[in-house]
């Protein structure tokens, strides 16, 4: 039996919570199976969507879906709005942090 990504997004949540960071979701997808995007929203204000795929051995990678450099937040939100049309059973998430990266292994 496999984790549906409600259950993934909202662990993710809680974790970012318990972490002191600002999580929520900004579209909610398919319950049992949507992809999911995380929106990393920096403190000066440049943002990175980081998108989840699977590697040829079947390992989960994050990559940098918006480009090496850090984007402004509304690039970062039209990526966001452009995905969505495509796929309407994906999900993206928005995190608030001042680390580097969101810790993104445990979703």
């Amino acid at each position: 039996m496999s984790v549906t990504t409600s259950f993934r997004v909202s662990a993710f949540l809680r974790l970012c919570t318990m972490s002191g960071e600002a999580a929520y979701i900004l579209k909610r997808g398919d319950e049992t199976a949507g992809a999911v995007l995380v929106k990393h929203l920096r403190p000066d204000g440049k943002a990175v969507v980081y998108a989840r795929r699977y590697d040829i051995e079947g390992e989960i990678v994050w990559e940098r879906a918006t480009g090496d450099a850090a984007v402004s937040d509304k690039e970062a939100d039209a990526y966001i709005d452009r995905r969505v049309k495509s796929d309407t059973d994906l999900w993206a998430v928005e995190v608030e942090s001042k680390a580097d990266a969101p810790s993104l292994t445990d979703l």
